[in-house]
């Protein structure tokens, strides 16, 4: 590839959609070239809890010297690191000139010296979702990337913190949730560890962006796509042609 010509910066989760089996190149043209898109949303609760969750962890830290003992799996804890912002979380891939970004939730330091990088998911786990684990996988591991080439070296190990809420019918009758501001709902951890694998699963799914990103129009789409069907239905109701 010619970085004389630069490419697109891309999210360490939008490249993560890149390793989908359901993968929609036409969908990926649309997200790379149109930033304004409409009608897009994310629950703002989810954002919130995962901020609250690393707050948790902080002020442990703080409180106590290492991580919760939920955390404990990761390795003895020495101190936690403030995830950089996305805006300087970033490194240029000379091969493609993509600009890969990110922002982990979680960067904790090792007593051995080394970097643990997680990221809170406010959901069960559930190992039959590979398509999903296929983005965290491809995200976390950009997250490594960056990190290591910003000078957090080495990154010893990746893993994925699934906040459980503690919703089943048993634990509602438990009079102590309640009090006289509303009631409390718990979460249970569940740490997934993810493999290190940067070398081997990043650089064709750049490869891959930085083929979409070169296309002058956009290229066909996978026959079942709701998406693109959607935008085509769209386009059709507001009199032009999909």
């Amino acid at each position: 590839m010619n970085t004389k010509n630069p490419g697109p910066t891309i999210s360490a989760t939008e490249l993560g959609t890149y390793a989908r089996s359901r993968f929609c190149p036409r969908c990926a043209w649309v997200r790379l070239h149109i930033k304004k898109l409409p009608y897009q949303s994310f629950p703002g609760i989810f954002s919130s809890i995962d901020r609250y969750n690393k707050l948790i962890v902080h002020n442990h830290f703080d409180r106590e010297g290492h991580a919760p003992s939920w955390l404990a799996e990761l390795g003895e804890t020495g101190e936690y690191l403030e995830p950089p912002h996305w805006s300087s979380f970033k490194t240029l891939d000379e091969e493609t000139g993509i600009t890969l970004r990110g922002e982990a939730d979680g960067i904790f330091k090792l007593a051995g010296g080394s970097y643990v990088i997680v990221d809170y998911k406010t959901s069960r786990y559930s190992p039959a979702q590979q398509g999903m684990f296929k983005n965290y996988e491809v995200q976390l591991n950009a997250y490594a990337l960056i990190a290591e080439r910003l000078g957090l070296s080495p990154v010893s190990k990746l893993a994925l913190v699934y906040m459980e809420p503690a919703t089943d019918a048993e634990t509602a009758q438990e009079p102590s949730l309640i009090d006289s501001r509303g009631f409390t709902m718990g979460f249970l951890a569940r740490v997934v560890e993810v493999e290190l694998k940067q070398e081997k699963l990043l650089p064709p799914l750049l490869r891959k962006a930085r083929r979409i990103w070169d296309m002058t129009t956009p290229p066909s789409g996978i026959g079942d796509c709701k998406d693109c069907a959607a935008v085509s239905g769209l386009i059709e109701a507001l009199g032009g042609s999909p």
